[in-house]
């Protein structure tokens, strides 16, 4: 698949409300259908007291009010009218409360809901996927546009129902007292309509150009937390600081655009409701006066007016945010609805136990962002039986951690195949083989929590025990239990209160404790010093027996006792066999062997 511009991702991203997304986003609601339908029924029950409420002022103007022939009984009229109509008023807050709570509950689990997968689907995406899409983008999905949909589910939409409802109501009612009436404030409805259509025209292209500028912020904000020891080592921060105030100050003037147009149309809004007040009070005074409306009729259609307008401010303020969640919600369905390149075939077996025996077959492999005739490795065939150690070496970017990536099956060749006891890794679960797989990597990732917790990452089921056991195999357990809390020690995020070796050591027996039967060292021991990795080469040796092991190395020291050698350039194995046999040869090995002696 190839990659999609940034600027045209955003573009196609940032579309009005469609139906097809709308009941998409509908299906995340179903779970949670009987929330849904309280809120409805309260909703309802809401808008209907609410409604009552001028017909409530109508019956004590033109009963009680206009009739003054018995003051007594007058008073008591509208002191039950104004009882009643306060007894509305505290039905309504309670069906109010119950629409509220009953919404945000289905809004929130709907987009709880949502979120789980996004960051399933996450943890499933191919690497590929992440080769070329950059990580701020990828955060922003699970972050902001959340929090965008979040308040359409919850907030917005409770308030949209209730205001489409309370409009079909008045506009039922204010037919109901006199189509005269209705007639004369229908002069306002084609600048009404004629504005309502120019804002939501205008506002949308200004509000994609504003997320788009806001879509690049929160990529260089990713950008520069993760390379902050680049940044300060290269000391860029007043260049990046210049650039983020680029487009900082291009993003306030789109924002200042958008509002610009907002609130010109929000005040326009009133403007034409005084204009409807205004020919009510006219028009309705007339014929008040005639006597062929009642003064109650006619300050009822009033406050109906008012209701009328209200429901349009409120849908008027509401449009800037249901773009801002269709927006995200395209984005967040384009992340779902992107395949993982690598899946789980229909019929794929689960490799259960290994002997551990690997061939690569004339195997030839280049990445998605690469052209195509640019082979990262061409032609790859060697097989490692069970129990051996194979050495991979070569200069940076000859395919060394290709190797490694296809033999995880990160990603998958375009030539060959790989084979693991003689199942070809495209047959089998991508669960099962990860699980007879331990990788330690020159990154050294590790996670929140405690080290305890890091080192059972890859088996989570290991007890204490046996944590400890692996520990004191490979002999780090005293480096562990010198750490403010042992096993139990806070790990920062990455592990930043660690040193780089003591991260390295914690990774290393992390792929001790998941016991797997191939184990992969890329540059495993890149950051630690020399006493460290003689104290870890010792366990290596013991463990090497029983595993089938690769190993990536600047340092020659490292893969000297590899059963198998092989030297890459440019993706293809140049030279193999055993330590002795390619110095011998006086070929590349023994090249890059006197370099690294005479370093």
């Amino acid at each position: 698949m190839a990659a999609i511009d940034p600027i045209v991702e955003e573009q196609l991203a940032q579309r009005a409300m469609t139906s097809e997304l709308f009941f998409r986003l509908v299906t995340y609601l179903r779970p949670y259908k009987w929330s849904v339908f309280v809120a409805i029924a309260a909703s309802i029950g809401q808008v209907a007291c609410q409604l009552a409420g001028p017909r409530l002022v109508q019956m004590g103007i033109d009963r009680y009010l206009m009739v003054i022939n018995d003051t007594t009984s007058a008073t008591r009229g509208v002191m039950a009218i104004s009882g009643i109509y306060l007894a509305s008023l505290a039905l309504a807050w309670l069906f109010s409360v119950t629409y509220v709570r009953h919404s945000f509950r289905a809004g929130q689990g709907a987009v709880n809901d949502l979120r789980m997968n996004v960051f399933r689907h996450i943890q499933a995406l191919s690497l590929n996927y992440f080769d070329r899409t950059h990580q701020g983008r990828i955060i922003a999905r699970a972050d902001s546009d959340m929090s965008s949909m979040f308040d359409l589910f919850t907030n917005g939409a409770s308030q949209m129902v209730t205001s489409l409802l309370t409009l079909v109501g008045v506009l039922g009612l204010m037919l109901q007292y006199d189509w005269r009436l209705c007639a004369a404030v229908s002069l306002v409805l084609p600048p009404l309509v004629g504005s309502t259509w120019w804002f939501q025209q205008t506002v949308m292209r200004a509000y994609r150009k504003m997320r788009m500028v806001q879509s690049r912020i929160t990529a260089a904000v990713a950008e520069n937390i993760s390379g902050v020891r680049v940044v300060q080592g290269f000391a860029r921060q007043e260049v990046n600081l210049r650039a983020f105030e680029e487009l900082n100050d291009k993003f306030t003037d789109r924002f200042y655009k958008v509002a610009r147009i907002f609130h010109s149309y929000m005040p326009m809004l009133g403007v034409l409701y005084g204009i409807g007040t205004a020919i009510i009070l006219g028009y309705g005074g007339w014929l008040a006066l005639r006597r062929e409306i009642t003064p109650g009729e006619l300050a009822a259609f009033l406050m109906y007016l008012g209701m009328f307008f209200g429901p349009i401010q409120t849908m008027g303020d509401l449009y800037n945010q249901t773009i801002s969640a269709a927006a995200s919600a395209e984005r967040v369905f384009q992340l779902l609805d992107t395949p993982p390149q690598i899946v789980d075939a229909n019929e794929a077996v689960e490799l259960l136990e290994i002997a551990g025996r690997v061939a690569f077959e004339n195997v030839s492999f280049r990445y998605d962002t690469t052209p195509e005739d640019w082979w990262t490795l061409r032609d790859i065939h060697f097989i490692v039986e069970p129990g051996k150690t194979i050495a991979l070496v070569g200069a940076t970017g000859s395919g060394k951690s290709s190797i490694i990536n296809l033999l995880a099956r990160f990603y998958e060749p375009q030539q060959g195949r790989i084979t693991v006891d003689g199942f070809d890794l495209r047959t089998t679960t991508i669960d099962s083989l990860h699980r007879h797989i331990g990788i330690v990597t020159q990154e050294n990732f590790l996670f929140t929590g405690t080290v305890l917790e890091n080192l059972k990452f890859g088996r989570p089921g290991a007890t204490d025990e046996e944590v400890i056991a692996a520990a004191k195999m490979l002999g780090t357990h005293d480096m562990i239990l010198g750490l403010t809390n042992g096993y139990a020690t806070k790990v920062s995020e990455r592990g930043s209160n660690f040193s780089a070796g003591e991260r390295q050591l914690i990774c290393f027996t992390r792929a001790m404790v998941a016991e797997p039967r191939i184990l992969i060292l890329d540059e495993a021991t890149s950051a630690v010093d020399p006493h460290t990795e003689q104290v870890i080469q010792n366990a290596i040796d013991r463990l090497f027996e029983k595993r089938t092991s690769f190993v990536i190395a600047h340092r020659l020291s490292t893969v000297r006792k590899a059963d198998l050698i092989l030297v890459l350039r440019e993706g293809r194995i140049i030279e193999r066999g055993t330590h002795a046999e390619l110095l011998a040869a006086a070929g590349e090995y023994r090249r890059l062997h006197d370099e690294f002696v005479q370093a």
